[in-house]
């Protein structure tokens, strides 16, 4: 017996899509930072970060790692929500990760992030995040909100990751 089906495709709504940008210099080379950007060593460098290892083979972050977080959500939303974290691109000779957080289906953020030699033992690194909506809820919220949330999350990771990459202790 054969079946047919037709697929009826309707064009995307029009989700609300803000970019934020943060660079930050480091006195720590590339090869020493890189290896921070995974859940298990944020332990060591992020207040109060917990998280739940969904899925790594070797244990650690690498392309294909899931793992979610209570963290992100309730900064975004104000409420509870999970967020789960994949690694898209996990590129250690070049020393950038790109990530997509799905916010419990509200909204899904790319982030990308890239450590770069700038001078003996010093690394530019920057944070980029790409925020689209996924529902009402966040497609109303004001484009600065979004904005300024965005940039003070990449604002206090790239200054734990400082702090610790330059006096080997977590952030108080």
């Amino acid at each position: 017996m054969t079946t047919n089906k037709t697929i009826t495709y309707q064009p995307a709504t029009e989700n609300k899509r803000i970019e934020a940008m943060v660079t930050r210099e480091i006195k720590a080379s590339p090869g020493k930072i890189y290896p921070l950007a995974c859940p298990v060593e944020e332990l060591r460098w992020i207040p109060n970060w917990e998280y739940e290892l969904i899925y790594s083979k070797s244990g650690v972050n690498e392309t294909n790692c899931i793992f979610n977080e209570e963290q992100s959500g309730p900064h975004f939303f104000e409420k509870p929500l999970t967020t789960t974290w994949v690694t898209v691109l996990h590129d250690p000779d070049k020393h950038r990760i790109l990530f997509q957080l799905n916010l419990s289906g509200k909204a899904v953020i790319n982030l990308k992030v890239e450590f770069r030699e700038v001078g003996k033992e010093v690394s530019s690194c920057t944070w980029h995040m790409i925020f689209t909506a996924l529902d009402e809820e966040a497609n109303s919220m004001a484009t600065e909100t979004i904005q300024v949330k965005m940039e003070l999350v990449m604002n206090f990771l790239s200054e734990a990751l400082k702090h610790y990459c330059e006096t080997g202790e977590m952030l108080k």
